[in-house]
C-alpha cells in the first residue's frame, strides 16, 4: 500500500469519527429543542406520523408491498399511543414496550423486503427507510425523558427541587463532563 492509500484511509476514518461526533451533537441539540419546548414537539410527531401515512401511500404507487405498508403505518399509530402524556413516557408500559417492539420489527421486515427485491437504488432504499420507518420512532427515542427525573415526588423524595427535567442525551453528555472534571488535576479546580 502506498502512502496515498494510507493517508486516503486515514481521512475514511477521521471523517467517520468527525460524522458520527457531528450526529451526536445534533442529536444533543434536537433533544434541548425537545426539552425546551414539548408541546411543539407532541404536535411535530403527531403530524410526522401522518406525514409518515403520505409516504406510505405513495410508496404503494412505486410497487412497495401493500400489506407492509399497512403493517407499517399501524405500527406508526401505535408510537402515537405513547403523545397520550407526552412528554412523560412510562418505559415500562405496554405501549412503550410494543412500540420498541414494533419499531424493531418494522426494521426487519423492510429490510428484508428490500433484500429480495434488490431493483430499487440504494439511496431510494435509504430515503424509504429513514421516513417511512424511522422517522417517528426517531422522533419519539429522542423526546424520551426520563420519568424519575420528571416526577415532582422524586424531586421532593430527593429534597432537590433545583433538579430540572433531563432528557436521555442531555444526561449520558453531563456525565461525561463529570468524568472529565474528575479526571483534571486539583490544582486547576482552585483557579
Amino acid at each position: 500500500m502506498t502512502f496515498l492509500g494510507l493517508l486516503s484511509a486515514a481521512g475514511w476514518v477521521l471523517g467517520l469519527i468527525f460524522a458520527i461526533f457531528s450526529l451526536a451533537c445534533g442529536l444533543y441539540v434536537v433533544s434541548e429543542w425537545v426539552e425546551e419546548y414539548p408541546r411543539l414537539t407532541r404536535q411535530v410527531i403527531h403530524v410526522s406520523v401522518w406525514t409518515v401515512d403520505v409516504v406510505h401511500v405513495l410508496a404503494a404507487f412505486d410497487g412497495l408491498s401493500v400489506w407492509r405498508l399497512a403493517v407499517s403505518a399501524a405500527a406508526n399509530h401505535i408510537y402515537a399511543l405513547n403523545l397520550a402524556r407526552f412528554p412523560l413516557v412510562d418505559l415500562g408500559s405496554a405501549t412503550f414496550v410494543g412500540s420498541c417492539l414494533l419499531a424493531v420489527s418494522n426494521h426487519f421486515l423492510f429490510f428484508f423486503y428490500f433484500m429480495s427485491h434488490l431493483r430499487f437504488p440504494f439511496d431510494q432504499v435509504c430515503a424509504f427507510m429513514f421516513f417511512g420507518v424511522w422517522l417517528v420512532p426517531l422522533a419519539l427515542f429522542v423526546s424520551l425523558t426520563p420519568v424519575d427525573a420528571s416526577l415532582p415526588s422524586a424531586q421532593a423524595a430527593t429534597g432537590d427541587r433545583s433538579k430540572n427535567r433531563q432528557n436521555i442525551f442531555k444526561m449520558v453528555f453531563s456525565r461525561f463532563g463529570r468524568s472529565e472534571e474528575r479526571r483534571l488535576p486539583q490544582s486547576l479546580h482552585a483557579e
